[in-house]
């Protein structure tokens, strides 16, 4: 139900790592002691009764790490800013768990921030914007009114993942994705964005940053066609990945694939057709592209009967 320093009254004064995993009854991690400053990676998965960490960190903690998983946690503890050693928080699958109180987070050395599955989680920290070292930026199916903050999004971003977040979606279009100029990794599910009939937005002109060498689209139930002129400049290009799209008929002009190495399509019936080697009107556009799979089938190279 807790644990205790009882009888090792230097365990909180050593203890570097600590993972908990399936323990049903876990109420609370320290019942008589305060949280081991020394603490350098914190990982709990599968705890529905542990609802709080503590209630503050230390300014001396060593905290680098905060992985939780499937448990009960309503928020986490004041005082994130005191933690200078603080790299990465990932929450997944906490369904009671709340956006922050404002204390915000330190800009020098936290890398990742990614949270799924949270439906409660209603905002992202105000401080968000101002980390210039977040690499990575992961929002997925949390709650539906998620929303990004008017001073924009974090520029140093090297991967960002957004799904069913329709207003971040049109807050990073209206910011300017382009501005994003190290972004590799894009990860877009539509959930929510049912206006969304082409990609890039034709209608504002948005184009993609350069950068880019992944790009993963998914649940856009009304995509209808990609905008070529917005995937002008991609020469780092590798992986396309388009899944339940099934509007999608086009993709982009074959000049703005050339550096593609591989295309994975799936669920997207219409532009199956399409790609067909036969009779499809984009399978110009593709046959150059090492590998191509096409509902989890190759389609380049050819799988033998």
């Amino acid at each position: 139900m807790s644990l205790s320093s009882k009888g090792h009254k230097n365990i909180c004064n050593q203890l570097q790592l600590l993972d908990i995993t399936h323990c049903s009854k876990l109420s609370c991690l320290f019942s008589n002691t305060k949280f081991p400053i020394t603490l350098k990676h914190l990982t709990i998965r599968g705890c529905p009764e542990l609802e709080y960490i503590a209630q503050e960190f230390e300014e001396t903690a060593c905290l680098e790490s905060i992985l939780i998983f499937r448990s009960g946690i309503k928020s986490l503890p004041r005082g994130l800013d005191k933690l200078i050693h603080l790299q990465e928080i990932w929450l997944d699958s906490c369904s009671n768990l709340v956006p922050f109180e404002e204390s915000g987070l330190l800009t020098t050395s936290f890398r990742a921030f990614l949270v799924d599955r949270c439906g409660k989680f209603g905002a992202l920290p105000k401080c968000m914007a101002s980390i210039t070292s977040l690499r990575e930026l992961r929002v997925c199916n949390c709650s539906a009114d998620i929303s990004f903050l008017s001073e924009g999004f974090p520029v140093n971003l090297a991967s960002l993942a957004i799904s069913n977040a329709p207003k971040i979606y049109r807050s990073l279009v209206e910011w300017g994705l382009n501005r994003l100029t190290s972004l590799q990794k894009l990860t877009i599910g539509g959930g929510g964005c049912s206006n969304v009939v082409s990609f890039p937005e034709e209608g504002i002109g948005m184009m993609l940053p350069p950068s880019l060498t992944r790009i993963s689209l998914s649940e856009f139930e009304n995509l209808e066609f990609m905008f070529s002129e917005g995937f002008q400049d991609l020469a780092s290009l590798k992986e396309l990945v388009i899944d339940n799209c099934p509007k999608l008929t086009s993709l982009p002009k074959k000049d703005m694939l050339l550096s593609l190495g591989y295309l994975r399509i799936s669920r997207c019936p219409l532009l199956k057709e399409e790609c067909s080697s036969d009779k499809g009107r984009e399978w110009s556009k593709i046959s150059h592209i090492p590998l191509v799979k096409i509902d989890f089938k190759n389609v380049i190279p050819r799988e033998s009967d």
